[in-house]
């Protein structure tokens, strides 16, 4: 039996990956497609969101006089779950995705966020080559920016968007409507008859206030609301995501943002914020605002500057920054003014408590700082949560261990909820790329799983070499006791507390204040959905699925082989706990800024 993607040719006629001769010539339409969301059992204010990343295209794609027709498989169907090879999926099973595609689209655009989903995209790709065998597919997002040329070598996709997409993707749209070639289109990948062509990245957009608008008015913001699809605390009040900053200037070492960003972190003008923040307010009566930044507190003339705008505006609305924030801009002002400004929850990523673990992984923060910041945050009213991983690959029992009393402190210093998850191995990381190299990752069906499972009770994977998956759920059971039993400064914020929080989010239909309620309630959720995902249609059949992971271990391999003998990427070490001596940017920028083609390999296998 031939690979799964041996055989397949964008088209015999062309003379390269795109023939763009055969296309509707005809009110030609580009069609926009947020796939199913991947879900599965989670104990975690992480949930489903608004596809941020595809508003902002949409809307450049529009502010450039384009023709645009949105398929958002979540937001037109939010109450249909299809099983997974992990969970279920959310959203329109894959015929009904293909069948709202206009027939007169000539460019297809598919969003790929997240590792875990990538399976599914692909058979929802094969689908659409299918129907529209003469049309061009373009697939981005960060998984896509992660992992390039994997992406096309796994896929029927023809090209690839790298990093941010909002000028990208309108110079590549003129490209292929007026027949030009793709050789001068920076940040791209694409097909080139047997081959992938990358080209150089685009620089980082510095004037980040000239992005268009998220074109909100194409997607269901009613549905996601009325599904609880929010992505952070629940409230009654329209939710609508916001990103205030871009990129981070930080290299942890587990984090991908460094491959997606580099290094660099780039503020909007924090008036234009509550601009947007004000119009929504207006146009649709939202009230509740998560920022989904990656770090969007770091410069403590930015964020007070922030906060006395909206307080001056009096706009009566409230947001959070549910994925977590760096500490050292927080002080008692600040942390006055954020909750003036309507902040509801603050929520800190420390990572570990351990030294060792932070030091390895370039997480550059000292306990002392965050205690602070948080003792200021706590005092200013706000309620107060914090992210741990555990399980990475140089943690130890010792390193583990560390987290206890640290626990103790953040416990009694506020902190009312703690979020604890298994470590995963993200594509376009040092930690991924050291762990390949020292051959502890197989690209293949448990790989995807382990990414959805990193909220789960129990890991599905274990990079430690001394800790066994039992081991590390065992830990974070006696992590989350020692948290919620320890002594608090606050009597309110007890284990009593945290019991009652956690009836609040299981059984009210009211307003969450803290992350435990909305927790619990997307654990009791998810857990329901995964056990009845059993008795759901199928993605794909198994048969297909054993035959579309089979080769894709060989293929990664390859590409990192061809990869290194063109100079894009030198070797990197195996030891996981020697990435903290390196900086980061060079080698990126190496692998960012050279061209290079990379062959299909043909992998043959029985059937």
């Amino acid at each position: 039996m031939a690979d799964y993607n041996e055989d397949y040719r964008f088209s015999a006629q062309t003379k390269n990956a795109i023939n763009l001769q055969t296309l509707h010539r005809h009110d030609p339409i580009i069609c926009l497609i947020r796939p199913p969301a991947a879900e599965s059992f989670r104990f975690s204010s992480a949930s489903i969101t608004l596809p941020l990343g595809l508003a902002f295209i949409a809307a450049a794609l529009r502010e450039a006089a384009f023709d645009i027709k949105i398929v958002d498989a979540v937001g037109e169907g939010p109450d249909t779950r299809t099983n997974y090879c992990k969970g279920y999926l959310v959203g329109l099973r894959f015929e009904q995705v293909v069948d709202r595609i206009p027939k007169r689209a000539d460019i297809i655009g598919i969003t790929v966020v997240f590792t875990h989903e990538w399976p599914a995209v692909v058979r929802l790709i094969d689908l659409i080559r299918e129907r529209f065998p003469n049309a061009a597919i373009v697939i981005g997002g960060e998984h896509v920016t992660s992992l390039p040329e994997f992406s096309l070598l796994t896929s029927k996709a023809d090209i690839a968007v790298l990093g941010e997409g909002e000028e990208t993707i309108v110079e590549l749209v003129r490209t292929l409507r007026e027949h030009r070639q793709f050789t001068n289109v920076a940040g791209i990948a694409y097909r080139q008859a047997d081959c992938v062509q990358v080209n150089p990245r685009r620089e980082r957009k510095i004037n980040v206030d000239s992005i268009p608008t998220p074109a909100w008015d194409y997607f269901s913001l009613s549905t996601y609301h009325q599904h609880r699809f929010e992505g952070s605390l629940y409230s009654s009040r329209m939710t609508i995501p916001i990103l205030a900053t871009r990129g981070c200037p930080y290299q942890c070492t587990y984090c991908s943002a460094p491959n997606m960003w580099l290094p660099r972190w780039i503020a909007r003008d924090p008036v234009k914020v509550v601009d947007e923040i004000e119009m929504y307010v207006k146009r649709y009566g939202a009230g509740n605002f998560p920022f989904q930044d990656l770090t969007a507190i770091i410069q403590r003339d930015w964020i007070k500057a922030f906060c006395e705008e909206l307080i001056r505006r009096n706009l009566n609305i409230q947001w959070q920054l549910p994925t977590g924030t760096r500490s050292e801009a927080i002080d008692a002002e600040i942390a006055h003014l954020l909750k003036k400004s309507g902040m509801t929850t603050m929520s800190y990523a420390p990572e570990s408590g351990s030294d060792r673990t932070r030091r390895l992984i370039k997480k550059k923060m000292t306990a002392q700082k965050l205690f602070a910041s948080v003792d200021a945050a706590a005092s200013a009213g706000l309620d107060v949560s914090a992210f741990l991983v555990i399980g990475f690959p140089h943690d130890t029992p010792e390193d583990l261990a560390e987290n206890l009393p640290f626990l103790d402190e953040l416990a009694w210093r506020g902190v009312s909820d703690i979020g604890i998850n298994f470590y995963m191995a993200l594509p376009g990381t040092e930690l991924f790329r050291s762990l390949y190299e020292g051959g502890r990752i197989k690209i293949d069906r448990k790989y995807f799983r382990h990414i959805l499972n990193a909220l789960a009770p129990i890991p599905s994977q274990t990079y430690c070499d001394s800790l066994s998956r039992t081991d590390l759920m065992v830990w974070k059971f006696k992590m989350f006791r020692r948290f919620y039993g320890a002594t608090k400064r606050n009597a309110e914020a007890g284990l009593m507390s945290a019991i009652r929080r956690a009836l609040h989010g299981a059984f009210s239909r009211g307003d969450h204040q803290t992350k435990m309620e909305t927790a619990v309630r997307q654990a009791l959720t998810s857990g329901a959905e995964s056990m009845l995902a059993i008795f759901r249609p199928r993605y794909m059949k198994r048969s297909d699925e054993r035959a579309m992971f089979a080769s894709w271990d060989a293929v990664y391999r390859r590409i990192q082989e061809q990869m290194r003998e063109c100079g894009a990427i030198t070797g990197t070490s195996g030891d996981t706990t020697e990435l903290h001596r390196t900086n980061v940017i060079p080698a990126l920028l190496k692998e960012h800024t050279t061209m290079r083609t990379i062959a299909s390999v043909p992998v043959h296998r029985s059937s």
